[in-house]
């Protein structure tokens, strides 16, 4: 089993890293330079027009270009840690642990652990375990990749448009240049903490298949997250 589970961590990161590698390069178009060699032999009004646009044109064509992404700002390394250790060991975070913990309680799932306040803590520690995982290869590939993980409230107006963007954010990520391209990080992490939660300490009858269904159900409950943060309270 845990042969296999690395050949699926191995085909996940292969399809995401290659679905990154494809991002189509910008060209820089080059002005085209003023020819004003032909006005020289006119006569002194058309030269003198002909100098006048000649004296236009440099500025019209060195004038800066709109940016695709005016509203975005790449966050420097310090505020993306701060953001992992948030995401791994913050108050929300544990929040929402608990809160998962208490629904597989209440499941009785997995029911080895039994109930109580002992099968609490065994799910409880195993949710924490699993997003640690989670957060710490998210957080890696970032670094590695030079993305941007991470959520950010939507800078445009109207439901519609800020709920597309906080629905693009559970599955994309951001380059330096702000342009969004698929998430390796967010794939490869959700994937990784449910995997080797299921192969590692879940009960044998667990295998690295109900670690994928783990990690599509984290990855679903991410797009509700995202428009909780979106239209209610970020955190």
């Amino acid at each position: 089993m845990a042969k296999q589970a690395v050949w699926v961590f191995l085909l996940i990161l292969a399809m995401a890293v290659c679905a990154y590698s494809q991002e189509p390069s910008q060209s820089t178009p080059q002005d085209t330079a003023p020819q004003t060699t032909k006005s020289q032999s006119a006569s002194p009004q058309a030269t003198t027009a002909s100098s006048q646009d000649t004296a236009q044109q440099p500025a019209m064509s060195s004038s800066p270009q709109p940016s695709p992404t005016p509203d975005y700002v790449f966050p420097d390394n310090a505020e993306r840690f701060r953001r992992y250790v948030r995401s791994t060991v913050g108050p929300f975070a544990l929040l929402r642990t608990a809160a998962s913990a208490g629904l597989q309680q209440w499941n009785d799932s997995p029911e080895e652990w039994e109930q109580g306040a002992k099968g609490y803590g065994k799910r409880f520690a195993s949710g924490v375990g699993r997003n640690a995982i989670q957060q710490t290869v998210t957080y890696g590939l970032d670094e590695l990749l030079d993305l941007d993980t991470g959520f950010q409230k939507s800078k445009r107006s109207g439901f519609f448009p800020r709920m597309k963007d906080a629905l693009l954010y559970n599955v994309t990520s951001r380059t330096k240049s702000g342009k969004r391209v698929i998430s390796a990080p967010r794939f490869v992490g959700v994937y990784s903490g449910a995997v080797v939660a299921t192969e590692s300490w879940y009960p044998e009858r667990y295998s690295y298949k109900d670690g994928l269904r783990q990690g599509t159900g984290t990855l679903l409950t991410g797009f509700g997250i995202n428009l909780v943060r979106e239209f209610l309270f970020n955190w």
